[in-house]
């Protein structure tokens, strides 16, 4: 060390400081903490020394990369030159590749010449370089900043530009390497690439790597539906896996954690002074997620002492940036700004340019025909890998059938199957029954009650066997014990959680309804059903709000013990005897349903009631009003109106606007990616986010660029999955509430608070409230709101909400995926819950930065915002989004203070005025 360190024996002596040789299982056998730990946690600990000045930038933990390395994707790679540092040689540039045309596809062409030998990098070699302390910037090291990921695709070989020698499996400082060059950057195309040469090297050098490194980038060790992959990491066991491998003390982790926030940098700047004798082995990416399947699945006594155990292993195994990134998987909050569609895009473009081995040519071979279309080709497997995820959403299922036949054979090996749940449909926005017609004509629609309970997918097998492919612990085997019939059920969430524990009454409503079709020859073998799972009375069959359904647990749920009733009420049937009907119109999945699953009601009390959706096939205005009303005494919320068949409708074009979706379906038979349903399953946009008007081309099909143009454009009957589609319309009372009010309410995610003045003093109040941004991952400040509370409820609001490091910061800036623009609350709270608003009218703001990116220069706001509830059935990634914000407020027309009123700057002076009423000064805790 001294000689490392470049120090004389003397200043060795004084600065080292206390030294550390601990083996817990030796230290105290009757501590049943230590007892656990089999680890050897052999350190040396030494202080910093007084001169070091270290600062952390608790927003994104790096640097911006220099403008030269996000200019393009295609940029020809970086040379990198012996004589000159790695700082410089970051910004330093090529003579430019001479760009050749390719029809309207301009690329700079990939110089044929291959990489010479030293141009190779041992990830082992580099990972001496990223073993140091480092600094708690979280700079990138000297081997992240040589590794070849940020280089364009068709410069980039991971076979000759990177080498795991003498291993074979992907090293965690690799993986290490590449997350902090995704740190360093909010540029979407930079994230995009490194991901995508990150997943290419992993497909060619170790294709069974391949799920462990995207399940560690995802923030999930597993599918959301899959029991035990929760890693249920909370502070305690983290930061006494950190005080126990750093020697820090509970004061030193305790100022840490006021510092930064964020468990990974705590654990990284406590880690700096640590020095093992003995260098452990390196940790590599699958041994790392095997570990953290290994913590998912404990349970029982001693449960948190094993976790430590665990943690600490991880731990003293990772070095310098490696402390960070374990760290912050561990806490399921890696803020790289990668969301779930930037690994499909990033999944789906590496498979467009790499192969795993023995599988197809190699890059060289396809090298002209993949530069010809190479953004066609890209934005085709985006489209393929989204789609079959919709239908499938199993990383570990989907690159396995990657892995095994490319993209060209992904649909043919996945699709719709009982026991892995779909991404549902849902419906989009209206603001008045006009809108309706505006929208459909005359072409036949059902509309059907929107009852207010919970989203239920329900998937039945019959038999003896579970369905192929699906974990022997999932689901629920129900038997009749007269005729000795077995079905197994699956139930699963909106958000595809499993409740199939929270719903064992169905189970004998179910059976119920497979004997009834067996004694009438029309045998169900397995079907899948969308349905909403209500309270009701017992007794009158009445229904109940949803609150009431709350109140039933979510696991371990005994029959007897079942104080709510609940009524399944049936509206679409997606699977049924071994076919998929995702591309069957809505007119035909319809009348299955209906001929299949007509109501039960059974004898025994105890099971569920089984019904169809309340709804009206007929499409005049005054009986769809009377509807309307109709739903509204049975304590719905509202309707849905469903498109039967699929119709062409008319569009306009609007000036300057460019094709969209439109033409997507046919493009996808044309690039070798298409789906059987290709045609039917694009669900056109008659409202562009950015233009608020229709999405049109002339009658050829091509963009016209003039007002008063239109065409004919297809919409689709079809159940699409995870799409908010036009063939289905949502129409909620809220509208009815007085003219210019927001017609539907809408999820958001509480992001912050100020505390309360006078009367809400020691109360949070107002609350910051964000909609979610799919294509950042990030939840963005939209309004506040102070209205719509009870006093319980604000005392809710200050426990739940109580300071502490894990879930809470009080610093100016607020959690890496959370952004509030200007404002700077109180306290910020890490994004975890939903909650439904209404208000008056949508205005365009400079201080909110909601839809920003999709309205111009200002953001998105709620005027009079006001909490109804909160959304206990919705994920926080279920929130509403920033394009459907977008949406709903070009759907408003002029916005009230808007141009209309005679300045854009009205709408500001409204936002300015609500902020000098409601914040007056900050009060002490």
């Amino acid at each position: 060390e001294e000689k490392r360190e470049g120090r004389g024996s003397g200043q060795a002596a004084e600065n080292l400081g206390q030294v550390v040789l601990s083996d817990s299982d030796d230290d105290d056998p009757k501590d049943p903490a230590q007892a656990q730990d089999s680890g050897d946690d052999l350190v040396i600990i030494e202080p910093t020394p007084s001169t070091s000045k270290v600062k952390l930038d608790a927003d994104s933990g790096h640097p911006p990369p220099p403008p030269e390395k996000i200019a393009s994707i295609f940029a020809p790679k970086r040379r990198l030159s012996a004589s000159t540092s790695p700082q410089k040689s970051v910004a330093a540039t090529t003579t430019p590749v001479k760009a050749e045309v390719y029809g309207d596809l301009q690329l700079d062409k990939k110089p044929d010449v291959k990489p010479s030998p030293s141009k190779n990098i041992s990830i082992f070699d580099t990972a001496a370089a990223t073993s140091g302390s480092g600094d708690a910037t979280g700079s990138s090291s000297a081997a992240n900043k040589n590794l070849p990921l940020d280089t364009s695709l068709f410069s980039f070989h991971p076979l000759t530009d990177i080498s795991f020698s003498p291993h074979v499996r992907v090293p965690f400082s690799f993986f290490t390497d590449a997350l902090v060059l995704i740190s360093s950057t909010k540029s979407r195309l930079y994230i995009q690439l490194v991901l995508t040469n990150l997943l290419r090297t992993v497909i060619e050098h170790d294709p069974a790597s391949l799920v462990s490194v995207i399940y560690l980038c995802s923030n999930r060790i597993g599918p959301s539906y899959e029991p035990q992959t929760e890693l249920g990491m909370g502070w305690q066991v983290l930061s006494k896996s950190i005080k126990e491998t750093s020697g820090a003390t509970p004061q030193k982790l305790k100022q840490l954690a006021n510092k930064y926030g964020d468990p990974g940098d705590i654990a990284f700047d406590a880690s700096k002074s640590v020095r093992l004798l003995v260098q452990p082995a390196p940790l590599l990416c699958h041994s790392v997620y095997a570990t953290l399947l290994q913590i998912a699945r404990l349970k029982g006594t001693g449960v948190l002492n094993q976790k430590t155990s665990l943690v600490k292993k991880l731990l003293l195994s990772a070095t310098g940036e490696q402390v960070r990134y374990i760290v912050r998987i561990l806490a399921s909050n890696l803020r790289i700004g990668a969301v779930r569609l930037s690994l499909l895009s990033a999944l789906a473009r590496a498979f467009v340019v790499s192969r795993p081995p023995g599988k197809g040519p190699p890059l060289e071979a396809q090298k002209s025909e993949l530069e010809l279309a190479v953004e066609d080709k890209f934005k085709r497997a985006e489209q393929l890998v989204r789609r079959v995820w919709a239908k499938h959403p199993n990383f570990g299922h989907l690159v396995e059938a990657l892995l095994e036949g490319g993209l060209e054979e992904l649909e043919e090996r996945i699709g719709l199957s009982v026991g892995v749940p779909l991404e549902p449909m849902l419906g989009s926005i209206t603001r008045s029954f006009d809108d309706i017609y505006n929208r459909l004509g005359s072409r036949p629609f059902v509309s059907e009650a929107k009852l207010d309970g919970q989203r239920g997918q329900i998937h039945v097998w019959v038999g003896d066997k579970r369905p192929p492919g699906v974990a022997d612990n999932a689901g629920k085997w129900f038997t009749d014990e007269e005729t000795g019939k077995k079905i197994w059920v699956r139930m699963f969430s909106r958000h595809l959680e499993d409740m199939s524990e929270k719903y064992p009454d169905i189970g004998g409503t179910i059976l119920g309804i497979v004997q009834r079709a067996e004694a009438t020859e029309t045998r169900l073998r397995n079907f899948v059903i969308d349905c909403e799972v209500v309270a009701i009375d017992p007794v009158s069959g009445a229904f109940k709000t949803f609150q009431e359904l709350s109140y039933r647990s979510k696991k371990d749920v005994e029959l007897g013990d079942i104080k709510v009733r609940v009524g399944i009420f049936c509206f679409d049937l997606m699977f049924l005897n071994d076919e998929s009907l995702l591309s069957t119109p809505f007119r035909g999945r319809r009348r299955l349903l209906h001929t299949h699953f007509p109501p039960l009601r059974p004898t025994d009390p105890r099971y569920a009631k089984w019904e169809l959706i309340p709804s009206c096939t007929d499409t005049e205005p005054d009986k769809v009003r009377a509807f309307f009303h109709e739903a509204l005494k049975m304590k719905a919320e509202g309707i849905m109106v469903k498109l039967l068949d699929e119709v062409e409708v008319e569009v306009e074009v609007q000036e300057g606007q460019q094709d969209g979706e439109l033409g997507d379906a046919v493009d996808e038979e044309e690039n070798g990616y298409a789906s059987s349903e290709s045609r039917s399953t694009k669900s056109p946009s008659p409202v562009d986010v950015k233009s608020g008007a229709p999405e049109a081309t002339n009658g050829a099909g091509t963009t016209d660029g003039r007002k008063g143009k239109s065409r004919r454009k297809v919409l689709p009957a079809t159940y699409e999955p995870d799409k908010r589609a036009d063939s289905w319309l949502k129409v909620k009372k809220d509208y009815l509430e007085g003219e210019g009010a927001i017609s539907d309410s809408l999820d958001l995610v509480p992001i912050a608070a100020w505390w309360g003045q006078g009367r809400k003093a020691g109360w949070w109040s107002p609350f910051l409230l964000a909609v979610y941004d799919e294509e950042t991952g990030v939840y963005t400040a939209v309004t506040k709101c102070l209205s719509g509370f009870t006093d319980a409820f604000y005392k809710e609001m200050r426990e739940k909400y109580r300071p502490d490091p894990e879930n809470l910061l009080t610093s100016d800036e607020p959690w890496p995926e959370v952004d509030g623009g200007s404002l700077r609350p109180d306290i910020w709270f890490k994004p975890s819950e939903v909650w439904e608003i209404r208000g008056a009218d949508f205005t365009l703001s400079p201080v909110y930065p909601a839809a920003r990116s999709l309205l111009g220069e200002r953001g998105c706001s709620i005027r009079f915002p006001r909490f109804m509830k909160v959304r206990e059935d919705k994920a926080i990634e279920n929130a509403t989004t920033a394009e459907q914000l977008a949406r709903m407020y070009h759907m408003q027309g002029e916005p009230a203070g808007g141009p209309s009123n005679g300045s854009a700057a009205a709408a500001v002076a409204v936002d300015v005025e609500e902020e000098e009423e409601e914040i007056v000064g900050n009060a002490p805790a």
